[in-house]
This record gives structure tokens, C-alpha cells and sequence, in this order.
């Protein structure tokens, strides 16, 4: 046990007692910071596009587009109300500061052109004359023609050399569209007020419990975190898993390399070997959780005390995070699950010589961790799903996709089988990786022996 503990205390020192860690540690937040903010940034940092639209039809295309844009903005902002008011509840300072933020600032804007024919905004489009704005000398993204045709329809030719950006197309697409319904309605005798009116109709949906009574039976807010806060906690977990599994393997062939592999071996088994540097690096995440977990508690805490978010159900949400139901399962799926992966890295490892070498033997592994992610936000929406179901039987994935149906009640079946198979499938692995632990330690065995498994029909050494 003391040699254990030794290993344990050395591998856990060698990653905490060092700035790397620590700056590492830093940067997760400001890389989940990024990761939120960074598609906002890149939509408001696109460039503005100025387009001329010449209608040709005598005004009503044009008006019909002009009109479909005002309403296209107040529905989004009505759509933002709607989406806050739905996971954060009705609150009044939120609402209210939707409402006095400003408006975005449009990514088309129109231009008025002196000259409208073709042959003469050509070299505007072409960008070898730019037209007057607001923002100085800029080229001209597109010229839009509508015409009105013969037989009622409605031609549109739109001329740009960007082949990518199709949404103003799309939209002024879809909004004369739109015009050409309203119209034949309008034509076979439809009231301009009845149409009006049936614009505005729209359902009052309440989303009920079957499992309660009907006077208790409304979903609130509360009951849905617990489906955000698992997916969240199922990316946590693989993203822990995935960085110390990753100090295991890295470490292991440092210490092959600089054969102190072989001094640990002149004084240690190699099952104490292996027990050690897992729970060293296990020590090693369970510091990564505390600061973070510490860190969005105090996040937590601050927010409470801003105003604005005073009808923000922060209690709920950090009940959530610690609900017995998805805490205590969390924590047995991230032992389990970081001693198959670290007991397989640190096998494999053991085998190679160098990073160049444990890379063919990676790849694979790699593949495997990354299947769970994408099956954990399918298993969000559906997670009775005959593939979802299927693949939380599969134990290296188990602790990710059964995280995120947790909170939707999966029968009892499925949670205690999956759980029996993932713990027998933990202690045969890490069995085998201690096999194999020892023989690439002592050199019996090496990235090539477990190539040869795979050959088939191969030609045999040369005796």
C-alpha cells in the first residue's frame, strides 16, 4: 500500500505543482466563455452588405418587401421574449431589458443607385466602383430586379458575385412568395381583415405531467433544467475523462523513454504501478471538478445578487447540478468510466516508445470517444430512441449517454443492466490492461505485438 501511495502522491504533485496546471485549469472557463460568445462574435463581426433593389412592377413588390422586413424584426423580437420567458420564467428586469436593448444592426442594408439598369451597376458589383453609405466608399453586394409577369407571377433576377451568401436571395424569395398567397387569396373574395385576423391567430399551449393530477400537473421551469444541467454535466464529464486519460498516456511514455519506468519497477510491482498513477491522476481531476464546481458556485452566488437577474431560477438550477438523482450517478460513472479509459491509456502507453508511436494505436480510441458526444445530443431529444438505447449498452459509452436520459426516467432495466455490464466490463478491462501493463513494462510486448493480432493470413518470421 505504501508503494501505492507513493506513486499516487509523485504522479498527483507532478501535474498540480506546476504553473502548466494551473493555467490550464484558467483556461477552461475562458474557453467555455468562447465557446458561448464566440458564434456572437462572429455574427455581429460580418461585414455589412449593401444591395440595390429595383422594382420594377410600379412599387408594390418593393413595399411588399419593405413591409416583410419590419415584421420579420418584431417577430424576432417577440421569439426572444418567448424563448427567455420559457427557461428563465417570467421575469420582469429580464423582459424589460430585452426590450430597451438595441437593435441589431442590419447585415443588408439598401442603397439608392442613380442609374439602375444593369450594364451600369456592373462595375459596382464587380467591385471596381464602390457607392456612398454610411460606412464610406462600398462596394455593391447584389442588384435585385423584380418584375411583375404577363401571366401574374413574379420574376426576380439577382445579380452578385457571391456564390455562398444566399439568405437576402432567400428571404426576398420567400417573402414574395408569400405576397403571391395573400394575393390569390385576396382575388377569390378573402376580406383583407379576415386574413389579418387569421394571421394573428395563434395557440395557448400548456405543457402537462401525466404522472400528476390535473391541478398540479403543469411543467414549470424547474422541471425542465434537469435535462440541460445532465447534457452539461455529460460534456463535463467526457471532457475531464478525455484531458487525464491524456496526462496518463503522455506521462507513461515520458517514462518508458527516460527509463524511469524501469527504476519504478526495481522497487514496485507493476499492479501497484498501475494503481498508483490512477489514482494519482484521479486526485489530479478530482481538483480540476472542485475548482470548477467551487468556481460556478461563486459564479452562482455573484449573479444572485445583480438585480436583472433576481427572477433568474438560479436555487433551481444549482438544485439541479446537486440532485441526488444526477450527482451521485455522475460521480459512480466517472470512476468507472475514467478506470476503463485511463486503465486502457495507460496500457497503451506502455506499449509505444514515443508519442509517434502511440498515435496508430490512438486513432481508434479517439473514434471511440467521440461517438458519445454526438449520440448524447440525440439521446437529449429522444432518448427512448432504438440507436440511443442500444448504445448506452455499450460500456464505453455508458457514463455519457446514460448521464443524458437520466432525467427523462429510462425504465429501471436499462440503468441497472447497463450499470452491471459497465462494472463488468470495467474490471475485465482494467484486468487486461494490467496484463498488458506489465508485458509492455518489461518490454515483452510493444505497439507491433498488437498489430500482429490483427494480421491475417500474414507471413511469419523467418525462423
Amino acid at each position: 500500500m505504501r508503494a501505492i501511495y507513493l506513486i499516487a502522491r509523485r504522479e498527483y504533485l507532478s501535474y498540480v505543482a506546476t504553473w502548466g496546471f494551473w493555467l490550464s485549469l484558467a483556461s477552461m472557463p475562458l474557453f467555455m466563455a468562447l465557446g458561448f460568445g464566440l458564434p456572437i462574435l462572429i455574427e455581429s463581426s460580418q461585414p455589412t452588405r449593401y444591395y440595390a433593389l429595383i422594382d420594377e412592377s410600379g412599387g408594390a413588390l418593393e413595399a411588399a418587401i419593405e413591409s416583410q422586413r419590419s415584421a420579420s424584426r418584431a417577430a424576432r423580437a417577440e421569439a426572444t421574449r418567448e424563448v427567455t420567458a420559457e427557461l428563465l420564467g417570467d421575469n420582469p428586469a429580464v423582459a424589460a431589458a430585452i426590450a430597451d436593448a438595441p437593435e441589431p444592426g442590419e447585415k443588408y442594408i439598401r442603397v439608392y443607385p442613380e442609374a439602375t439598369d444593369i450594364e451600369t451597376l456592373r462595375p459596382y458589383l464587380l467591385g471596381e466602383q464602390t457607392v456612398e453609405t454610411s460606412d464610406g466608399p462600398q462596394p455593391l453586394f447584389a442588384a435585385i430586379y423584380l418584375r411583375q409577369g404577363a401571366d401574374g407571377g413574379i420574376e426576380i433576377e439577382y445579380w452578385s458575385t457571391n456564390l455562398t451568401d444566399g439568405e437576402l436571395r432567400s428571404e426576398i424569395r420567400r417573402t414574395l412568395r408569400e405576397y403571391m398567397q395573400l394575393n390569390r387569396l385576396l382575388e377569390s373574395g378573402v376580406s383583407p381583415e379576415l386574413v389579418a385576423a387569421a394571421g394573428e391567430l395563434t395557440p395557448t399551449v400548456r405543457e402537462l405531467n401525466p404522472e400528476r393530477s390535473a391541478e398540479a400537473a403543469e411543467v414549470s421551469t424547474a422541471e425542465r433544467l434537469p435535462i440541460f444541467v445532465s447534457i452539461g454535466v455529460a460534456f463535463g464529464l467526457w471532457i475531464v475523462i478525455f484531458s487525464v486519460v491524456n496526462m496518463l498516456l503522455t506521462a507513461m511514455i515520458e517514462e518508458k523513454g527516460n527509463k524511469v519506468l524501469e527504476m519504478m519497477l526495481a522497487s514496485s510491482r507493476h499492479h501497484e504501478i498501475l494503481t498508483g498513477k490512477l489514482l494519482g491522476v484521479a486526485g489530479v481531476s478530482t481538483t480540476l471538478l472542485l475548482v470548477w464546481g467551487g468556481l460556478a458556485a461563486t459564479v452562482g452566488l455573484g449573479l444572485q445578487q445583480v438585480p436583472m437577474t433576481a427572477g433568474i431560477p438560479l436555487n433551481d438550477i444549482m438544485a439541479a447540478v446537486i440532485d441526488p438523482g444526477l450527482i451521485f450517478p455522475a460521480i459512480g460513472y466517472f470512476i468507472i468510466g475514467y478506470l476503463m479509459y485511463g486503465a486502457i491509456f495507460l496500457a497503451i502507453g506502455s506499449l509505444c516508445e514515443t508519442l509517434q508511436d502511440a498515435q496508430t494505436l490512438m486513432s481508434p480510441m479517439m473514434l471511440i470517444m467521440m461517438v458519445p458526444m454526438v449520440l448524447v445530443m440525440v439521446a437529449a431529444k429522444a432518448p427512448d430512441s432504438p440507436i440511443i438505447v442500444i448504445a448506452s449498452w455499450i460500456p464505453l459509452w455508458t457514463p455519457f449517454i446514460m448521464l443524458a436520459r437520466l432525467p427523462q426516467d429510462p425504465a429501471l432495466f436499462d440503468v441497472i443492466g447497463t450499470t452491471l455490464v459497465m462494472v463488468v466490463t470495467a474490471a475485465a478491462v482494467i484486468w487486461g490492461a494490467g496484463v498488458m501493463f506489465r508485458m509492455g513494462a518489461l518490454n515483452q510486448a510493444n505497439q507491433d505485438t498488437v498489430k500482429g493480432w490483427f494480421r491475417i493470413g500474414g507471413k511469419g518470421k523467418a525462423g
